[in-house]
């Protein structure tokens, strides 16, 4: 069955624009990580990523670190490592309590790997938390 809009009925909100597919795989990331299903959470993270729209920085901040963090659980320590560090050139767009708690978070569960990736992206991480702190 069709659902599009065919003229009939009433258009979608505008603020409804902001829930399209990049919230939905994110939700579902998020429920897949929940539930302890790290690799699969990986999966629709990364979908969530590619389609977030680049206007909207606190979320693209957000859904990287998010997916550097099942990355991280998953195993894949090198690739959640570089994820988290390329955070940071979309925490400069944005201040966000959420987005730096998970930034800690994340930094935290690197500072457990002995994986060298891990512990260079921990000095870039906590480099960039104690500027942030000092400011």
């Amino acid at each position: 069955m069709d659902r599009s809009n065919t003229g009939r009925g009433r258009p979608a909100p505008e603020w409804a624009a902001f829930h399209g597919p990049a919230e939905l795989d994110y939700a579902q990331g998020l429920l897949y990580t929940e539930l302890g299903h790290h690799h699969s959470a990986v999966q629709f993270l990364r979908a969530a990523l590619d389609d977030q729209d680049r206007t909207f920085g606190r979320n693209r901040a957000l859904y990287r670190l998010t997916l550097a963090r099942s990355l991280v659980l998953a195993g894949d320590v090198d690739e959640g490592a570089a994820r988290a560090v390329e955070s940071l050139e979309h925490l400069e767009e944005v201040e966000s309590g959420r987005v730096t708690r998970k930034l800690s978070e994340v930094t935290g569960r690197l500072r457990r790997s002995d994986a060298v990736s891990a512990r260079r992206a921990v000095e870039e991480l906590t480099e960039y938390i104690q500027a942030k702190g000092a400011a």
